[in-house]
Parts: C-alpha cells; sequence; structure tokens
C-alpha cells in the first residue's frame, strides 16, 4: 500500500509542471492580453497614452505628444517627476495652464501624474 501511494504521489507531481512548449505560448498570450487589461486600467483611471521626446529648442526641454491630441505639450514640471532620465512611453495626467508660452511649437502643461508605459 505505501509503493502505491508514493507512485500516486509522484505521478500527481509529475502531472503538475507545465510542458515547456505550452508554456511559451501562453506566456506570450498571456503577455499581451495584461499589456491590454493594463492599458484599459489606466484609461479608465483617466490616465492618457504619451510620447516624451527631447526637444532641439532651448526654451524648452522636452515635447509631450498625446495621443487623444494633435498638439504638442510643454510639460513645465517634468523634472519633478524624474530626475536622471526622462522615459519615453509614458501615461500621463495633466492640466493646460493659462500662461505665456516657452516653446514657439507647444502649450505649456502641468503633470499631475506619470507612469511609465511598458508597451
Amino acid at each position: 500500500m505505501l509503493k502505491i501511494a508514493c507512485f500516486l504521489l509522484i505521478l500527481g507531481a509529475y502531472n503538475c509542471v507545465p510542458a515547456k512548449g505550452a508554456n511559451a505560448t501562453n506566456s506570450t498570450a498571456s503577455n499581451n492580453t495584461s499589456k491590454n487589461e493594463n492599458a484599459k486600467e489606466m484609461k479608465e483611471n483617466g490616465f492618457s497614452k504619451g510620447t516624451i521626446v527631447a526637444s532641439k529648442s532651448e526654451g524648452c526641454p522636452y515635447i509631450l505628444t498625446v495621443e487623444e491630441y494633435n498638439d504638442s505639450l510643454d510639460p513645465i514640471n517634468i523634472n519633478e517627476f524624474f530626475k536622471t532620465e526622462v522615459p519615453q512611453q509614458v501615461w500621463v495626467k495633466f492640466s493646460s495652464l493659462r500662461r505665456p508660452s516657452r516653446c514657439a511649437d507647444a502649450r505649456p502643461v502641468s503633470i499631475t501624474e506619470i507612469n511609465i508605459r511598458n508597451e
């Protein structure tokens, strides 16, 4: 009886280990699903998908482009959020400012929240 119990225990443990080929396919599909769920969650929380690029203009160091808008934005307080390196892909919440623009081709905004986007 002890041999049968040990055999069933080993067989059960062996069946719990996933196959390598199936796991690789499932991880890619689950990774895409998690990105879609993350994007949906961020949009529900009021974030917008944005891209930050370094500007060539001396007055404004960075230009923020948001998918939902056609114009370029000048994030005046981006250095409060990132001390060293500014990421390119971000989720951002911002508010427009009623002040003179320091860039010729971007309007000033104040970032209220920002997160790095992994896409």
